[in-house]
């Protein structure tokens, strides 16, 4: 799968109670590092996705407040790597 090596990935979890996925989030750290791909350091867990948004898609109550409170930084972090890995390419080819 060298079409992966060296690309940033991004964790995004969810669940109906308040663990978030988190678990799965864990899990999938380690199956994309295998894949060879660089896991950010930011994740975003969603607890409570049933009322994390409303009847339009906008988040809602405390789920949804806490989303938006963390979803900038989640979006900044997975922005500056994949600018830097394209950066990166663009001056050598990756090391496979």
């Amino acid at each position: 799968m060298e079409e992966w090596y060296w690309r940033p990935a991004a964790i995004v979890s969810y669940s109906a109670g308040r663990a978030a996925g988190v678990r799965a989030g864990l899990a999938w750290h380690g199956i994309l590092s295998e894949m060879g791909m660089v896991v950010i350091s930011s994740s975003l867990a969603v607890g409570g996705i049933g009322q994390a948004f409303d009847a339009a898609g906008e988040p809602a109550g405390d789920g949804g407040a806490a989303l938006s409170r963390a979803f900038p930084r989640f979006a900044s972090d997975l922005r500056w790597w994949a600018e830097a890995a394209r950066a990166q390419r663009a001056r050598v080819a990756p090391p496979y």
